[in-house]
């Protein structure tokens, strides 16, 4: 390739950025009208018509017998979007397999213990108090607190608190519930005054601690839980006088807590706890659990690596079981599918079945968990409880979004009064968002800083934690609103001005189709007929969002045929925006039939929809039934249905082969495959040269593709045949290739071989 042609015009710097640039240009007739073509040609077929555009590119009037022209489109530009990414966003919260995280905790007998947090029942023995039951004390059985330590997956922040504790006698071990925080702080007491003086504490007030009449016993260590309320209540000279008390005794206290909104305050005192691995916490709760069984049917003497497998291969290598490791559960949930486990030691298909049946009601009673704030006693003074549940909901839809932007939709749910200016860019405080979120959601999502987006932060779910999302959105639609009120704000949502806003609640309405599918359907009908491009692009991907789950694509099917048999010519434009963003990959026969009832309209003169969807159905692997509806399409007696073959060859041939053929025109490349004709090719190409909306840059391309094949003989020989079949009983193609070759190609490829048999070729059609 010698570089010097170029298929975009250096006065058109759209071009380079936006892939449909060149076809709404064509479609606007704006190409220099000395390089648009000839009018009317005949056909390469049948010798009729191909083109009844006039020669500067303006439209013919209408005959009395056509229907009158359809109102122009709002001034809203489209968002250009990937179906792929679209799909992939959509799977998140539509696919996979239910699994994610929960938060089992353990109540009663042993909620002074580690219960459900990592390490399973806790063994307690004596308890002592100060006689006048504002502080007490238990003992953990030291059989017990070494057979915790055996199963327990050394978290990073242990020796950080190891350290702490060699030079202070005082440390506030901050994390969330069921972090798996408490055992953390028992096993670090433990290592620093032996396994048989470990104590929990308890009190009514963290400064009953400090009165005369409530001695601690010497030379032990303690672990005190606190609740919010607690928390907040800890000042910084409480710690100094504790850690004074501590050091006069020999004893060590640690405070556990989540202590997170308090990080400032308390610096210096404060130890974040950060959970270890979570695939490491289920096997070594796993392996201890199973230690001395024999799960292997070992002939002979069983040595324990049965076990090692079975934790290893069946368990952790499951792939359930493996996705669900991967989004990071707390040490606590994993404790309680290890010991489901652990019950009946299941494999193969019984393993599979326990895990659909077991992890499925763990995220419901997590999700539940969140939209319920008064459920564990949350305190949230900033703001309602109406905006934090409704905070936590859009958290769910909108994932990925900046804070400010789930916030605002937030508001709206919870039907808050708001002023958007003062809203959008207002950062929000760590303890703000914290409270908001929860210590369960908090757990769950990533904070994700981006100082491009208003806030400087987005939230979202890691790839473990998808489920959750659409979990949230079940209890949420089962629990808490009606179906209506949801429906509503989703759609209020779509109609805002943010694309990745409107791409993520049409997702959510999407999913609610298998609750109610009228209302769900009634409601991407309303937006479907919106005349703004962009929202009825969001309701081409609640479409879509609704195909993707099997039971609903029989009546997703019957909609788009009544919907491409009426006369809107908005619910037309929708089903091809939904065959361009995925669809098509689902039903391209259907995509085919449908998308040319679509171009019939005139409304699609100035819209790529049908374009894109054609270029979908091509890419999902069928040019083998494209190509030839393209070639009938251009002997379709509607104009606009021959000049979407003739944009589509256009977008077609901008596409280049892979590697090692990278050389190719993937148009060519196929053929050469046999996957398409080269006569049918030659058919649409002959359509796009001569139409005058697509001659200007069809003329550019195909000398580009002449350019890349100079010194490429298989290609050349390739694109000479192509040119052979398009000027065929063409005198005006032949011509206008004559006028090409001498006055666009000859200055711009002065040197290039391929050219002299280009001119053979013509002189050989001429004679």
């Amino acid at each position: 390739m010698s570089g010097r042609y170029a298929p975009v015009s250096a006065d058109s710097p759209g071009d380079l950025d936006d892939p449909w640039h060149d076809v709404l240009e064509d479609a606007s007739g704006d190409g220099p009208h000395g390089d648009v073509g000839y009018g009317a040609v005949r056909g390469p077929r049948d010798g009729s018509p191909v083109a009844v555009e006039s020669l500067d590119g303006e439209d013919e009037p209408a005959s009395p017998a056509e229907p009158a022209e359809e109102p122009p489109e709002e001034d809203d530009p489209d968002d250009l979007l990937d179906p792929g990414d679209v799909l992939r966003r959509l799977a998140g919260l539509l696919g996979g397999s239910t699994i994610d995280v929960g938060d089992v905790r353990v109540q009663g007998q042993n909620a002074t213990g580690p219960g459900a947090v990592a390490i399973g029942t806790v063994n307690v023995t004596a308890g002592r108090s100060d006689g006048a039951g504002r502080v007490w004390f238990q003992t953990l059985v030291e059989a017990g607190l070494r057979e915790t330590a055996g199963r327990y997956a050394d978290a990073p922040s242990d020796r950080r608190l190891d350290h702490q504790l060699q030079h202070h006698h005082l440390v506030c071990l901050s994390g969330p519930v069921g972090s798996g925080r408490f055992t953390s702080a028992t096993l670090a007491v433990a290592r620093r005054h032996g396994f048989e003086r470990v104590r929990v504490l308890g009190v009514d007030q963290l400064a009953d601690l400090l009165g005369v009449d409530a001695p601690l016993p010497a030379g032990h260590g303690y672990v005190l839980r606190l609740n919010e309320v607690a928390v907040r209540e800890v000042d910084g000279f409480t710690l100094v006088a504790l850690a004074a008390r501590a050091e006069t005794s020999g004893s060590t206290l640690i405070l556990v807590g989540d202590f997170s909104r308090r990080r400032h305050d308390l610096v210096g005192h404060i130890v974040e706890h950060r959970s270890a691995p979570a695939a490491e916490v289920f096997r070594a709760q796993l392996r201890q659990q199973l230690t001395g069984q024999c799960v292997g049917w070992c002939t002979g003497t069983c040595e324990g690596r049965c076990v090692e497998r079975y934790v290893d291969e069946d368990c952790v290598g499951h792939p359930l079981l493996s996705a669900y490791l991967a989004g990071e559960p707390r040490p606590g949930d994993v404790v309680a599918i290890v010991a489901t486990i652990a019950r009946t030691v299941p494999k193969g298909g019984a393993l599979a079945e326990r895990l659909e049946q077991f992890l499925p009601l763990q995220l419901r009673e997590r999700a539940a968990e969140i939209l319920d704030v008064r459920r564990r006693g949350e305190e949230v003074d900033a703001f309602p409880h109406d905006e934090v549940r409704a905070f936590r909901l859009s958290c769910a839809v909108l994932a990925g979004q900046p804070v400010t932007e789930i916030h605002q939709a937030a508001q709206r749910l919870a039907r808050f009064d708001f002023q958007e200016p003062a809203s959008t860019g207002a950062p929000f405080r760590g303890s703000m968002l914290d409270a908001l979120l929860g210590s369960t959601l908090g757990q769950a999502v990533t904070r994700l800083t981006d100082p491009r987006v208003p806030g400087g932060c987005r939230i979202d779910f890691p790839p473990g934690a998808q489920p959750l999302r659409s979990v949230l959105l079940d209890v949420a639609w089962t629990e808490w609103w009606s179906p209506k009120q949801l429906l509503d704000w989703l759609a209020d949502l779509i109609r805002g001005d943010s694309p990745a806003v409107r791409q993520a609640a049409a997702g959510a309405i999407g999913w609610s189709a298998t609750r109610d599918v009228q209302s769900a359907l009634d409601a991407v009908g309303e937006l479907a007929r919106e005349r703004r491009a962009g929202v009825r692009q969001a309701a081409a991907i609640v479409l879509v969002a609704m195909a993707m789950q099997p039971g609903l694509r029989t009546r997703i099917r019957a909609e788009l045929d009544q919907w491409v048999a009426g006369s809107a010519a908005h619910l037309r434009d929708t089903v091809a925006r939904a065959y361009s963003l995925g669809l098509a990959r689902l039903w391209p026969e259907s995509a085919l039939a449908q998308l040319r009832q679509v171009a019939q309209a005139r409304m699609q003169r100035r819209n790529n929809s049908v374009v894109r969807g054609l270029v979908e159905v091509y890419r999902s692997g069928h040019a083998s039934s494209v190509v030839p509806a393209l070639v009938d399409w251009t002997a379709s007696v509607d104009p606009e249905v021959q000049l979407h073959a003739a944009r589509t060859l256009r977008v077609l041939a901008d596409r280049w082969a892979e590697p090692p053929r990278e050389h190719w025109p993937e148009l060519l490349h196929l053929v050469d495959q046999r996957t398409i004709e080269l006569a049918d090719l030659a058919v649409v190409w002959a359509t796009a040269l001569s139409l005058p909306r697509t001659a200007y840059r069809s003329w550019r391309t195909l000398g580009f593709w002449l350019d890349r094949a100079d010194q490429q003989p298989v290609v050349a020989g390739h694109c000479l045949e192509l040119l052979r079949h398009v000027i065929a009983g063409q005198p005006a193609l032949r011509h206008r290739l004559n006028h090409q070759l001498h006055h666009v190609w000859r200055p711009v490829m002065p040197h290039h071989d391929l050219l002299d048999d280009v001119q053979r070729l013509i002189d050989e059609e001429t004679r």
